[in-house]
């Protein structure tokens, strides 16, 4: 080491030019890095979307989800199939195991479920589950006199290709009504006046959907691409189209003659609406994989500005919300808190060093680290977002306090003489604590390792943060083995006043000294103290409520609800106008839309399901502003069979990991209608106990259904089912028969026998149908109706059938208690034969999490008994060292239960930085220790800890007060970070106890008594 810190010092502006080498590139690779506010990572999950029109339940179920179900069952590494089947509509959510990369799981899935034969006319999706997915910004095209289907082509054809064309967008989607469409309303009295069946109109137009391919003919010096039967140019072209009549005269008439030919929007089966607005369009704006969205929003929000200019009179575009002034405040949050916690160490080390420069050299370290940390995760094609900053920010800590151990040791060293004398002194002194200091660090490093091979959501969105801070900490060492010494060495040669000694001080030193000689006198109350606190420590950790992840004011709420089962998308939106209108009158909203018949993970749902975005003014709180809008809404609309209210970020994390509720109630059978019934009661029950938040049954029924059966008449006629039913669909619906062109945009064709968007006809004697050959009759003549009220949706869990119950508890209840409590009422409500129940939702992820964190902090203190044992060549030591790292627990523990903040995953990961933190302080005791002899003693601990009191208390203030922006909340963008720094901050302050005390006199306690 001598001879390396001598090399060190004859190439020390060589050093200098690497460091500042090493901030110009940790620069270059700050603004680089893609920034979001979670990892863009794949989660092991891939989801399944598959539309056919309104296919019934029943055939959905055989058509489309069982196929499915079972091949995907037979994938490599899948764990767990889920599905909901509704009419004409099938969800699959597949999960892998860990033992595959979501890339490859996706290509297979895809692959396997690319050979099952579907019907004709559905329509299959296959997603992998990752934030990019979702859209950072919303747009709304918004006019008073133009409907959402009148300016999707001003979306398609202007602002579209547009915003398709900013570097870093991946997706542009609209929510609206749909494309208009040309309908042509044919008259059921002229039809039966001239003899006319639904079947020969549909025929003609298809027919006229040329053109068709005639060949090639050469001649005139040219060839001639020949075609027949050209396409009608436009709507008065079609209504000229000759329907023939038949008979003897060949007697023609225009079809305008038969129908009212008009272009209108499609039948509503999704729809919009933006607050203060008649009508709108919403675009969802989603950024690539990989791409700076902040970068890529401001691109965006140019090309609106600039679109804005060429928008017809009559239309405007308006922001709904945009997630990347979220990051951005997220990130400055984070960024502000750091910047306070450094300076406010700043302080702390210029309140013990005495001196600017030497203060001033102690942080130096800060930025370097940054840099060399932002070079690497560039490297590691990692972005910044609040888990990697966060990572960053718990290293500082331990980045200082590499600094001040070499430092302090130089200058504690230096003395009288000659300034190469004293630079002499200072270099040998920093070349006695480095090897220790760069072994402490490594020990430090391989704490954080495991955290990297975690699994389940907590692995996926915590392994950048450990990445971050175990390369934080690495460079970090790497500064104090380079750039540290010289700076130490430098300021030993400066002339600076003698600082006096400090009366407070030397007090505290003196008193130190005094009881410490005293407790090691008395070792055994060390091991009582020890007993007391670990007891103190599990008691508390009984009845600290838990939560799977911090609360976090995102200011952006999500609100999905659903009307009554049966309820049509005109009604929903009606019910989600009125949603719209009484959250916009809340002072703290500022912007309010809501969607049907589309959610937020999905882009197609029942009519009966809806979904409201509001956005909250800067100022507001996202907690207080859904307590009082879910009572406003649930006392305006007490018939909503279901309504939840949650923050926009929270529900896209519930979608990607598959968990949609704090606790879910899982009940498995084989029957769907019992499985609804058990379901129904054990909801009930749960409800009146009144222990929770809220307790709800998602809708089982994909609502009403009339099945038609032909009767003999029919048959002998010749009216076949799908006649039958092609007539039906003409009378509600609307038969395809084509399209025409209008310019680029395409306009379907669609012949119905009722007014255009029309469902209202009842099954009645008006509605007349038309068998081959035969005359019109009523319905009633062919066909027999049946009505079922309740078609229940039908879903499965790894090809069983099962049902889920969601609940949210109180604020003041950790979702281990809730689930206790869940246990115990359905204990009070046992199910039937054949049915069993599970508990799933977040409270799983987090049991699975706290288990992997409890297995990391065994793995992490046996780490740290084998590698300090090794350093410090004694197991009583070593041994005492981890006790009093242990005993650290009970201050982070107390800690979050002073505040009211629950157990949660960043609270785990703040007693494992504590642990990291602490046991430096026992390797520098009973290394400085082994330092005068071998083994120690109790005169040589005794002395070893008053030589590092001063260090160990400047680290720690340093650390303690340091963390202290974060614990109190700089902004809603430390949120997520609150508990970890709370968990640091009370656990650093137990350790100076433990460390300075109850370490050496466990230490005396497992010693052999020597003779005096």
């Amino acid at each position: 080491m001598k001879a390396y810190l001598e090399a060190l010092w004859g190439n020390r502006y060589t050093t200098a030019l690497v460091a500042v080498l090493m901030l110009a590139a940790g620069v270059v690779a700050f603004q680089a890095l893609p920034r979001s506010v979670f990892p863009n990572v794949n989660f092991p999950r891939v989801s399944v979307l598959v539309s056919d029109g309104y296919l019934p339940v029943h055939v959905m179920l055989v058509r489309v989800t069982e196929p499915l179900e079972q091949a995907a069952k037979g994938v490599q590494d899948v764990t767990l199939v889920r599905s909901t089947t509704s009419n004409g509509l099938t969800k699959i959510h597949v999960f892998f195991s860990g033992a595959i990369t979501p890339n490859n799981a996706y290509l297979l899935l895809e692959a396997r479920l690319g050979q099952v034969a579907l019907p004709p006319a559905a329509h299959m999706s296959v997603r992998l589950m990752m934030p990019s997915i979702y859209p950072f910004a919303e747009y709304a095209l918004v006019s008073q006199t133009k409907t959402s289907s009148e300016m999707l082509p001003t979306y398609a054809f202007t602002l579209k290709p547009r915003l398709l064309d900013i570097p870093g967008v991946y997706t542009v989607a609209s929510i609206g009504r749909g494309w208009p469409q040309v309908h042509v309303d044919l008259s059921l009295r002229r039809l039966i006046s001239h003899h006319l069946g639904l079947d020969r109109i549909v025929a003609l137009l298809r027919a006229h959907q040329g053109p068709y391919f005639g060949g090639v003919m050469a001649g005139f010096h040219s060839s001639f691409l020949l075609t027949a039967a050209g396409r009608p140019a436009g709507v008065a072209a079609l209504g000229r189209l000759p329907v023939p009549l038949g008979g003897a005269g060949g007697a023609v008439v225009p079809l305008s003659a038969l129908a009212h030919i008009t272009v209108g929007p499609p039948p509503r089966v999704r729809g919009s609406a933006v607050a203060h607005h008649a009508h709108s369009l919403l675009i969802e704006v989603a950024a690539q994989a990989n791409a700076n969205v902040e970068r890529v929003a401001q691109g965006v929000s140019r090309a609106i500005a600039s679109l804005r200019q060429g928008l017809p009179h009559d239309m405007r575009l308006v922001r709904d919300y945009d997630l990347s002034r979220l990051i951005a405040a997220s990130l400055h949050d984070v960024w502000m808190a750091l910047i306070l916690g450094t300076i406010i160490t700043f302080a702390v080390l210029l309140a013990f060093l005495r001196r600017f420069d030497t203060a001033l050299a102690t942080l130096v370290v800060v930025p370097l680290s940054l840099a060399g940390t932002f070079v690497i995760l560039h490297f590691l094609h990692l972005g910044l977002n609040i888990m990697t900053l966060g990572g960053i920010t718990a290293a500082i800590g331990a980045l200082v306090d590499h600094a001040i151990v070499v430092i302090e040791q130089a200058t504690h060293a230096q003395g009288s003489g000659t300034v190469p004398e004293r630079r002499a002194r200072a270099l040998r002194a920093a070349g006695e604590v480095l090897p220790m200091m760069t072994f402490a660090t490594l020990t430090s490093a391989l704490v954080f390792v495991p955290l990297i091979l975690l699994s389940g959501t907590i692995g996926i969105l915590f392994r950048q943060m450990a990445i971050a801070l175990v390369t934080a900490l690495i460079v970090s060492q790497a500064v104090a083995l380079s750039v540290t010494p010289l700076l130490a060495t430098y300021l030993a040669g400066r002339r600076g006043r003698p600082s006096k000694a400090w009366r407070p001080a030397r007090r505290v030193r003196v008193g130190y000294a005094r009881v410490l000689r005293r407790a090691l006198g008395k070792p055994f109350l060390g091991v009582l103290a020890s007993v007391a606190i670990l007891g103190a420590a599990y008691a508390i950790f009984r009845v600290l409520p838990t939560a799977f992840l911090p609360a976090w004011d995102e200011g952006v709420i999500a609100v999905p609800f659903r009307t009554t089962v049966g309820s049509s998308a005109s009604q929903t939106l009606a019910v989600g106008r009125g949603l719209v209108a009484i959250a916009i009158h809340d002072p703290a909203v500022a912007t309010a839309s809501v969607v049907v018949g589309q959610s937020l993970g999905n882009p197609r749902a029942t009519p009966n399901k809806g979904d409201l975005v509001l956005t909250l003014k800067s100022s507001a709180s996202a907690i207080a502003v859904m307590r009082t809008l879910g009572a406003r809404f649930r006392a305006s609309y007490p018939s909503l069979s279901m309504l939840k209210l949650h923050q926009l970020l929270v529900t896209q994390l519930g979608n990607l990991s598959g968990a949609h509720s704090p606790l879910d109630v899982e009940v498995f059978g084989h029957s769907a209608s019992s499985l609804a019934v058990y379901a129904g009661h054990l909801k009930a029950r749960l409800a009146a106990s009144h222990r929770f938040a809220n307790v709800s049954f998602p809708t089982s029924s994909a609502g009403p259904a009339i099945s038609l059966t032909p009767r003999l008449r029919a048959q002998q006629q010749g009216l076949t089912p799908p006649l039958l039913g092609e007539q039906i669909k003409a009378a509600y619906w609307g038969v395809s028969a084509g399209y025409l062109l209008r310019g680029a945009q395409i306009l379907p064709i669609a012949v119905g026998t009722n007014p255009p968007g029309s469902m209202s006809r009842s099954l009645g004697p008006s509605l007349f149908v038309h068998a081959p050959g035969g005359p019109y009759a009523p319905l009633a003549a062919f066909a027999t109706a049946h009505t079922r009220r309740q078609v229940p949706v039908i879903t499965h869990q790894n090809l069983v059938p099962f049902a889920d119950i969601e609940i949210r508890p109180h604020r003041a209840m950790g979702l281990a208690q809730a689930a206790a409590v869940a246990r115990g009422l359905i204990a009070q409500t046992p199910p039937p034969h054949g049915i069993t129940t599970d508990i799933a939702g977040y409270y799983k992820e987090q049991a699975k999490s706290f288990a992997q964190m409890e297995l990391t902090l065994i793995f992490a203190l046996l780490v740290l008994l084998v590698l300090v044992g090794y350093q410090l060549r004694a197991q009583r030591a070593a041994l005492a060292v981890l006790v009093a790292t242990a005993l650290s627990a009970l201050g982070s523990l107390a800690a979050l239960w002073v505040r009211g903040i629950p157990l949660d995953s960043t609270s785990f990961l703040g007693l494992l930085l504590v642990f990291a933190i602490v046991v430096n302080n026992g390797i520098l005791i009973f290394g400085q220790a082994r330092h005068y002899r071998s083994p120690p003693g109790r005169l040589q601990i005794e002395l070893a800890a008053r030589r590092r009191l001063r260090p160990i208390l400047m680290t720690m203030a340093a650390d303690v007060l340091g963390f202290l922006p974060l614990a109190v909340g700089v902004g809603h963008g430390t949120d997520l970070l609150k508990p970890l720094a709370t968990a640091v901050m009370g656990g650093l302050i137990l350790a100076l106890a433990a460390s300075l005390f109850i370490g050496p006199m466990l230490y005396m306690a497992l010693s052999r008594r020597s003779k005096p």
